[in-house]
């Protein structure tokens, strides 16, 4: 007991070490992924403008002059080669929440934005320059200071004219209410959209189930955590727990095997507990939703590379030292093996969303730390439910089958459907090209291990197997192979298009994520592109999808102005009712959306 007490705290600090450090990281590169390209420009009144633009990579940003209410300013300042102060002209930013902290709203400084220098009258160059800043990303943040000269060699009366060049305009703006200080205007680039605020009060298509208290959210939670252990999601980690229960009903005795049987789902039980709890701790911490966890790349290539572990450890190519589920194979510490298998299951379960949790996911991720402490043991305690009847019965163990030659075909089974998980959650995580290739090697390799096995058997069934193998394996090339779509159903998410259109037309928001196997359900069975073609013909409905596969401000944004912190979730919004949205929440049916549609035209 001692030494799982031990692995259980440091499995939590970890993983809230892993939660908090890629934020708050300060790492200081050799090589910044920033560029300072600088130009100088004469203007007709015969002042020297020199433009530094902050050029910088994909998702980085740094916080404006007036940063707002957290952040490190960008500040320059400078001289001229004779000892004269420079002026500079700052923008104000784009505003948006920052990365780290939601709730705050900052200013920033995009990729692109200029900086003005304007150099005095008599002034004379080359310009010594200090820059100051703090360079960010959404996992980690980089303080720069740069020491700067500009302008050797150069003659200011030769420059070209700053008249004729494309941020004159928005520069004449800035400088007309600049002196000395930081102008508080719109930043550059100006067609850089600044974050949307709403203001909804959104309906529900079920009232009734929406949470209102404690109370309802704690019965509610035990309902949802129960159903997420039919989620696709949990699946994978189910063939895992199928694979130690198993191997529990080889023991000879009936009182070891009672022993066994109790402690494995003692231990599991307290997995998805510990998880939950952890989660409850993260998710309250950060404000993120429900799944969020999946928008890392590293993440989801780690547990890919755990689940890919664990299916070769069950081909027998090597033995694991903490979870090793080979039939017949006794593990050396069987409590901690069932407690991260558990950690694991609620782990996998986090993309899904299933009836009834995200109401639950909503109310509770905005009330207090203990509120939601207690409602994720809930839902915990919910999906754990029915392990905690085997512990309270565990005689039920013995309507599980016994040991047989038929037990590597399991094995197999189960080592193969664990591969098909991890080259899944790869493809996510790589992008969902590799799904093009990941599929049918999958199918590849299935076929052959089929197709060596049924050698020795006789020829029909051999060649009856040989033959669902190669169907096997065109089935997941065509699945996979991109379908030719006439038209485009789904319009893009962007804040402007969506502003412009609400209130106006008939909308249809879809909140979506390449991780969220719940979603792609829905996908496959209701938003069809089918029905989608249907509908925008029949009731001239507008479908809009908000990704949320990476991290999207503004589409998080307008989910939480939706009530909901889970997808799948989607919201109607009718012309003339701007602020009163139905939202659908988790899944939903091809009837109820065809039946909403359908009283809209009456």
């Amino acid at each position: 007991m001692k030494l799982t007490r031990q692995i259980t705290i440091l499995f939590i600090t970890l993983i809230l070490c892993l939660a908090w450090t890629p934020a708050n990281a300060q790492i200081s590169p050799s090589s910044l992924p920033l560029d300072m390209p600088m130009h100088a420009f004469r203007t007709e009144a015969g002042e020297t403008v020199i433009t530094l633009s902050l050029d910088m990579e994909p998702d980085w940003y740094a916080y404006s002059n007036v940063p707002g209410e957290m952040g490190k300013p960008t500040q320059l300042t400078g001289t001229t080669a004779d000892g004269k102060d420079l002026t500079v002209v700052y923008p104000k930013g784009v505003r948006k929440p920052d990365t780290y902290d939601p709730s705050i709203m900052v200013n920033k400084y995009l990729s692109g934005t200029k900086l003005f220098i304007i150099l005095p009258k008599g002034g004379t160059l080359p310009a010594s320059l200090r820059l100051e800043l703090l360079l960010c990303h959404p996992t980690k943040c980089v303080p720069v200071r740069r020491d700067l000269t500009f302008g050797e060699g150069i003659d200011t009366a030769s420059l070209p004219p700053a008249e004729k060049q494309e941020w004159w305009p928005a520069y004449q703006t800035l400088a007309s209410t600049t002196s000395d200080k930081a102008s508080q205007t719109e930043a550059l680039p100006p067609e850089e959209e600044t974050f949307a605020t709403w203001d909804f009060s959104p309906r529900y298509l079920q009232p009734g189930l929406e949470v209102t208290g404690l109370l309802s959210a704690v019965l509610m939670g035990l309902l949802a955590g129960l159903i997420l252990n039919i989620m696709p999601c949990v699946l994978p980690v189910v063939s895992l727990k199928l694979s130690a229960l198993l191997n529990s009903t080889a023991m000879e005795s009936e009182e070891e095997r009672i022993q066994a049987f109790r402690e494995h789902n003692t231990f599991f039980a307290l997995g998805i507990l510990t998880f939950f709890l952890v989660l409850a701790v993260v998710l309250g911490a950060t404000g993120q939703a429900w799944g969020a966890l999946f928008q890392k790349q590293w993440l989801v290539l780690g547990v890919a590379l755990v689940i890919m572990a664990l299916s070769l450890s069950l081909f027998g190519l090597f033995h694991l030292p903490v979870i090793d589920l080979k039939f017949g194979n006794e593990s050396r510490n069987p409590r901690v093996q069932a407690f991260f298998t558990g950690n694991l299951t609620t782990l996998l379960a986090t993309p899904c969303s299933g009836p009834f949790l995200g109401g639950v996911l909503s109310w509770a991720l905005v009330q207090g730390g203990a509120v939601i402490a207690t409602v994720f043991i809930s839902i915990g305690v919910g999906m754990a439910s029915p392990y905690i009847l085997l512990i309270v019965n565990p005689r039920l163990s013995r309507f599980l089958p016994k040991s047989g030659p038929w037990i590597e075909y399991v094995e197999k089974g189960i080592a193969f459907f664990l591969v098909g998980t991890a080259f899944y959650l790869a493809g996510i995580a790589l992008g969902t090209g590799w799904i093009r290739v990941l599929a049918p090697l999958w199918a590849l390799l299935l076929g052959g291990w089929l197709w060596l096995r049924m050698r020795s058997t006789g020829a029909a069934l051999k060649w009856g197997i040989r033959m669902l193998s190669l169907l096997l394996l065109a089935g997941t090339i065509a699945w996979t192979t991109p379908q030719t779509v006439e038209g485009n159903n789904w319009e893009t998410f962007e804040v402007a298009i969506f502003k412009e259109k609400l209130g106006k037309e008939k909308i249809f928001l879809d909140f979506t994520a390449d991780w969220c196997p719940t979603c792609k359900a829905l996908e496959a069975t209701v938003l069809t592109p089918e029905n989608i073609r249907r509908w925008k013909s029949k009731y001239g409905v507008t479908f809009i999808r908000v990704d949320l596969t990476e991290r999207s401000m503004e589409g998080e944004g307008v989910l939480r102005a939706l009530g909901s912190m889970s997808i799948p979730t989607a919201a109607l919004f009718r012309p003339g009712e701007v602020h009163s949205p139905l939202v659908l929440r988790d899944l939903f049916t091809e009837s109820q959306l065809e039946s909403i549609l359908k009283s809209w035209e009456k």
